[in-house]
């Protein structure tokens, strides 16, 4: 009875619990950098049950962060840096790819592999401003190309 009474009590509450978590940010990574190296992406995956705006990216071991779209118009590719990006609600949004970049701009120290990168994304949700807190780990850097998978592409090692 008691146990019964625990699993309704505990589905009643996980809508509530649910919907006090309206942003989600997952799998957040950077690459190792280079000796001179003065800027570097953070990948991440950001989920937003709620529309939502990014407003934008900071990290301590950075003196700034950009919003980057990267496109491709009349041949050449063209970068421009975003004020803010709004986010649908019940969207992810995969930084790293598809053209979108987080990046973090006047590296302080040389980002290693296995460090933790303490990141912080501003984000207005709700016409509330709320900072959401995470970690990259800094991977190894990849010299080849075959993890692009396409063969128009050669491995110039």
């Amino acid at each position: 009875m008691r146990r019964s009474l625990f699993l309704v009590l505990a589905l009643l509450m996980a809508p509530q619990a649910f919907a006090a978590r309206d942003v989600i940010v997952d799998k957040v990574w950077m690459r190792e950098s280079v000796p001179g190296q003065t800027a570097a992406t953070v990948q991440l995956n950001l989920y937003v049950t709620k529309d939502a705006k990014l407003l934008g990216v900071s990290s301590p071991l950075a003196a700034g962060g950009e919003i980057r779209h990267i496109m491709k118009r009349g041949g050449k590719m063209q970068q421009r840096t975003l004020r803010d990006l709004q986010l649908d609600g019940h969207s992810n949004t995969l930084f790293g790819e598809r053209g979108l970049y987080l990046m973090l701009t006047g590296l302080r120290q040389p980002l290693n592999v296995g460090e933790r990168v303490p990141v912080t994304l501003e984000l207005s949700v709700g016409g509330k401003v709320r900072m959401i807190g995470a970690e990259a780990e800094v991977r190894q850097l990849e010299l080849s190309y075959k993890h692009y998978n396409d063969p128009a592409v050669m491995d110039h090692q």
